[in-house]
């Protein structure tokens, strides 16, 4: 009998040692596991008055007629099962490389479209709240986005057309990381062409690629998934705009001195100054609270702000 307890207290012990193995295992497990990041609020007008033009109204547009859209640009390309929101691209060619040659960044441009093509890309679909509140376009704009990269490059692909258009268009950024500032790279991906621009360009991305910012939670094909690129966004380096040889950087005039703003948004800041040439992001994003990104502005500084952008160029 005795030595039947002995093994039942030396059996009892292991049990009680494995499960605290398995507890302290498992706590490790979730302390080391980052938490994922917040899902991005519905876009709701705050009301404060900066819109030239009101909020567009969906309401007529449904998931179904969102999917229906989103689909011709092929059922391969969309809606993939993920684990990692951005797709690995293979090391760059030249080791130790210090700044990318114009043939470069075009080869990755065309690679990333080629990998959307083969259905071995991971993009969100949604409805973009910044498109759709431009002055010049009152319709839809549907957007599948991807993010890619390696320890050289981070490569955005944008794969998009209105309600109207029957064709995609194709748009890539290429993040030359090797430089201090990164230098990005837009342009259009034409059929056999790839079209440098940035003057257009400067008016949205001053500071690289933009947060995805859906009009409606329900025109968004995956939320977690866009929660995690737009984090992989965020996360962006302090970076600089390519001006292609055939585009000279224009005279913006004085850059924004609010302080609610410049706090971020200047020439030694965390993200780049801004200038009226920007004025319709800023009106979208401050309006839709995107902006600032901890807090809304108080009822003065809309006020300040307001002023600033309907003084003349």
């Amino acid at each position: 009998m005795k030595s039947q307890n002995q093994h039942l207290l030396v059996g009892l012990f292991c049990v009680q040692r494995f499960l605290l193995f398995w507890c302290l295992i498992s706590g490790m497990a979730k302390s080391i596991a980052p938490d994922p990041p917040p899902l991005i609020a519905p876009a709701v007008s705050t009301q404060t008055g900066l819109l030239l033009e009101p909020p567009l109204d969906l309401s007529w547009f449904s998931r179904a007629d969102f999917e229906a859209v989103c689909a011709t640009v092929g059922t391969n390309r969309i809606h993939k099962s993920w684990t990692n929101p951005i797709t690995p691209l293979p090391p760059h060619v030249r080791a130790g490389a210090h700044g990318l040659t114009e043939p470069e960044v075009i080869d990755y441009m065309r690679l990333v479209k080629q990998l959307f093509n083969d259905g071995k890309s991971v993009p969100i679909s949604d409805v973009g709240l910044i498109s759709t509140q431009e002055d010049v376009n009152r319709r839809p704009m549907f957007n599948h986005i991807a993010a890619f990269s390696n320890a050289t490059v981070r490569v955005f692909l944008l794969v998009q057309r209105t309600s109207r258009e029957k064709e995609w268009g194709y748009f890539s950024i290429v993040q030359d990381l090797t430089l201090d500032p990164p230098l990005d790279y837009f342009a259009e991906i034409q059929d056999t062409r790839i079209k440098f621009e940035a003057v257009s360009c400067y008016k949205c991305h001053s500071s690289g690629p933009l947060a995805i910012h859906p009009v409606r939670a329900d025109l968004l094909s995956d939320p977690p998934l866009a929660a995690a690129l737009s984090q992989f966004i965020a996360d962006q380096p302090r970076s600089r705009m390519h001006f292609p040889d055939h585009e000279r950087p224009p005279e913006y005039g004085q850059p924004m001195a609010l302080r609610f703003c410049s706090r971020c948004h200047k020439a030694d800041g965390d993200r780049g100054p801004l200038f009226l040439v920007q004025s319709h992001p800023i009106r979208v994003l401050v309006d839709f609270g995107y902006m600032p990104p901890n807090r809304a502005l108080k009822p003065d500084e809309i006020v300040e702000l307001k002023a600033w952008l309907e003084q003349k160029k």
